[in-house]
């Protein structure tokens, strides 16, 4: 039997379709449930949002036509997973998971 993993639960910062893009081992964390600032949650599903735009997910083109911009969003992302770290604090760990995308061409 493997023993329970200690220390503070993880949440993981990562996109997904008509989603808040934070997740621990049970699903998608409602941001309305996590105890961080209106700007931080706006700027997070602003960020959610953003990802959706860049891979056409309205036109179902589903890949990445804008390297730069998937650049952009990319380090956005980390900054805000570090973002929700602080805001956090000691009580949980936040981890920035980094997504491929498909593109086109």
């Amino acid at each position: 039997m493997t023993p329970p993993p200690t220390g503070p639960p993880l949440l993981r910062v990562f996109p997904d379709h008509h989603a808040d893009p934070v997740w621990d081992d049970g699903g998608m964390v409602d941001l309305d449930h996590l105890p961080i600032s209106g700007g931080l949650r706006d700027d997070l599903r602003s960020w959610a949002r953003q990802w959706e735009d860049l891979l056409g997910v309205r036109e179902q083109r589903y890949a990445v036509v804008d390297d730069a911009a998937h650049a952009a969003w990319r380090r956005r992302g980390r900054t805000l997973a570090l973002r929700l770290q602080a805001e956090l604090g000691d009580a949980h760990r936040v981890e920035y998971r980094d997504w491929d995308a498909p593109t086109t061409g």
